[in-house]
C-alpha cells in the first residue's frame, strides 16, 4: 500500500513539472533548454526562434524555422502577443546573445521566454536541419595581437573597425582617430564607409565574431583584413588605455 502511495505521488510530481516550467517562465525568468526540446517545440508549438545577431552570421548559417531579429530591434520587432514562446540562440556557450536576448524579452514583458545556451553548434552536431541563405566563402582569416594592435594604430593607412553590440562598445572602447564603430549587424550596410586601400583589423569582444566579418569584408573586395585575437577584453586584461562608458 505505501509503496502505490509513493508511485501516485511521483508520478503527480512528474505531471506537474511542465506547470512548474511555466510558473518560473511567468515569474519573470526565462528557462535553459537544450537542442533536442526546441527540436520538438518547433515541431509541437507555436513558438518563435531568434536569433540575434547580424544577418551575416543568419545568413551564413541558422536554424531551420528561426527568425533573426538583431539585439538592437527586439523591441521594435518582437510580436504583440507577450504570451508567445520565444527561444533565442546564438553561436554558443561563450555567446551572450542568447540570454542578453531572453533577459531583454522578459523586461519588454514576455512571459515564455526560453535561452538555448548551446546554440547552433549544438543542433548542427545532433544533425538538426539548418538553413544557408547567403554561405559566406570559407577565406582564410589572418589574426593580429594586441600588441601589433596598438603599433598598427599609428599608421596612416590603418583602419580599426569596432563590431561589438553597442551595449558593448558603450561600456569600453578604444579611443583613437583611426577606430570606427560598425556593429556586426550593420556591416552590410555600412562597408562601403571603410577604405579599401587601408589595413583593415577588425575586433570584437573576445575575437569570436571577428573572423565572421573579416570573410565578409574580403567577399566584398576587402584584401587586406585581420582579426585581433581575444579582442577589447584582451586588450583590457592586458591593461591597455580604453575609454569607458558611464
Amino acid at each position: 500500500m505505501f509503496e502505490r502511495i509513493k508511485l501516485f505521488a511521483l508520478l503527480g510530481v512528474v505531471l506537474l513539472l511542465p506547470l512548474f516550467a511555466d510558473y518560473a517562465v511567468a515569474a519573470n525568468q526565462y528557462l535553459d533548454v537544450d537542442a533536442a526540446t526546441v527540436k520538438k517545440m518547433i515541431e509541437t508549438e507555436d513558438v518563435l526562434v531568434v536569433f540575434p545577431l547580424s544577418p551575416i552570421e543568419f545568413n551564413d548559417l541558422h536554424i531551420k524555422g528561426s527568425v533573426n531579429i538583431p539585439m538592437e530591434r527586439l523591441s521594435a520587432e518582437l510580436p504583440m502577443d507577450k504570451t508567445r514562446k520565444l527561444v533565442f540562440y546564438c553561436l554558443g556557450v561563450k555567446c551572450v546573445a542568447s540570454w542578453r536576448a531572453a533577459e531583454k524579452a522578459v523586461e519588454l514583458g514576455y512571459k515564455k521566454v526560453y535561452a538555448f545556451r548551446e546554440g547552433l553548434p549544438a543542433w548542427v552536431a545532433a544533425g538538426y536541419p539548418t538553413v544557408s541563405l547567403g554561405k559566406l566563402p570559407d577565406f582564410p582569416v589572418n589574426t593580429i595581437s594586441t600588441e601589433e594592435l596598438a603599433t598598427s594604430l599609428e599608421s596612416d593607412n590603418f583602419t580599426l573597425v569596432d563590431i561589438n553590440l553597442e551595449e558593448d562598445a558603450q561600456k569600453f572602447w578604444i579611443s583613437h582617430p583611426q577606430r570606427i564603430h560598425i556593429p556586426l549587424n550593420e556591416l552590410h550596410l555600412q562597408c562601403d564607409q571603410l577604405d579599401k586601400s587601408h589595413r583593415i583589423a577588425v575586433m570584437c569582444l573576445k575575437g569570436k565574431r571577428s573572423p565572421t566579418a573579416v570573410r565578409y569584408l574580403k567577399s566584398k573586395g576587402f584584401d587586406d583584413v585581420v582579426s585581433v585575437d581575444g579582442g577589447i577584453q584582451k586588450w583590457l586584461l592586458e591593461g591597455r588605455p580604453v575609454k569607458q562608458g558611464g
